[in-house]
């Protein structure tokens, strides 16, 4: 076929598939123009029209609130990130203490106190030294200096063993290289810290440890085939929860978990701060560092402010609902929450340089 004959016939189509007439009146007593300059003109008119309606599609978009865009993007209407003001007991010792802590270089003499039942968040900039005071709560990096106590008894050892023995499980910022062995399976994760529990005379009892795990697969609502799969193979929110799973399964007292929800789903997002809240109304302990302040906010009972290193604001609970305009939907409450914990991060960051 000739090239000017396939063009015409690529016009043609184009034309017909946007529904635009053929040149006549209803009566057909206009004459057609003929040539390639008419069916130019048609699709040129199809083309612009198509692209106001992408415009007035884009505008309607625009408009959607934040719940909305999230219910269109998983399919169901999502609240999770609501802040839902909670009671916390500090009438009782703390469950974690920690006294002037210092590592080699962060965090430098950071006291703070966590109690059952509470979420306590951490924020500030990148190079703050969040990670760092979470790595040497659990006893990854040594301490310089200072104490952590839990229950009022000093961490017997500086080590992740020590930790562990007390009752704190880190959940780390990289779960593929810190979190998870991706080439072995979902169950074999997700039973790796308490395989103790499953062996007998040297041998692990497979059959044992996959009914606890199913049962949390179950309960985290992990999408998997089967749990004998390559962790690898599973989404980015899912491996998430079974970095998750594989310490709740350990029962620890207090929970780090250092930016539990990046990298992650829309849909998973919600499922793991309304995990959070469970845990927190069971009488978990819980840290939560995060840079996603929406979700920081949504949880936690306080705030602290690191910068440089150091603590230099703590935010409570009342504080933050202050924050929030009591007439306003919850898309202009977690918005005005963000706003004024942004701004409050930049205070304490230009007071500390």
């Amino acid at each position: 076929m000739p090239r000017r004959a396939r063009l015409e016939n690529r016009y043609d189509v184009l034309v017909e598939n946007a529904g635009e007439p053929d040149g006549s009146d209803a009566g057909g007593s206009a004459p057609r123009r003929s040539g390639t300059r008419n069916r130019s003109d048609r699709a040129a008119g199809a083309t612009q029209r198509c692209g106001l309606e992408q415009r007035s599609q884009r505008r309607e978009a625009v408009a959607l609130e934040r719940g909305q865009i999230i219910e269109y993007i998983v399919g169901r209407r999502v609240d999770a990130f609501a802040r839902k003001s909670r009671a916390v007991d500090r009438s009782q010792p703390p469950v974690l203490e920690v006294v002037g802590l210092s590592g080699r270089q962060k965090p430098l003499d950071v006291s703070l106190q966590l109690y059952a039942g509470e979420v306590l968040g951490i924020a500030g900039l990148l190079g703050a030294g969040r990670s760092e005071l979470a790595r040497v709560i659990c006893g990854i990096d040594p301490p310089v200096s200072g104490e952590i106590r839990v229950r009022g008894t000093p961490v017997a050892t500086a080590s992740p063993q020590g930790s562990i023995a007390s009752g704190i499980a880190l959940i780390p910022e990289d779960r593929r290289t810190q979190g998870l062995i991706l080439d072995h399976t979902v169950a074999a994760n997700m039973s790796l810290p308490t395989i103790d529990r499953y062996a007998r005379w040297s041998f692990v009892q497979d059959r044992k440890a996959q009914l606890v795990v199913s049962a949390l697969v179950e309960r985290l609502r992990i999408k998997t085939r089967s749990v004998n799969v390559p962790v690898r193979t599973l989404s980015g929110g899912n491996q998430q929860k079974v970095v998750l799973g594989k310490w709740l399964a350990a029962e620890p007292d207090i929970l780090v978990l250092d930016e539990p929800t990046a990298g992650v789903d829309i849909g998973s997002k919600s499922e793991i701060v309304d995990l959070i809240r469970q845990l927190a109304d069971a009488g978990k302990a819980v840290i939560m560092i995060s840079s996603e302040l929406a979700e920081l906010l949504s949880v936690s009972d306080r705030i602290l402010i690191l910068s440089g290193g150091r603590i230099t604001r703590e935010i409570p609970g009342s504080e933050i609902d202050a924050w929030a305009p009591s007439d306003a939907d919850a898309a202009a409450k977690i918005s005005a929450t963000e706003q004024a914990l942004q701004l409050a991060i930049q205070e304490a960051e230009a007071v500390s340089a």
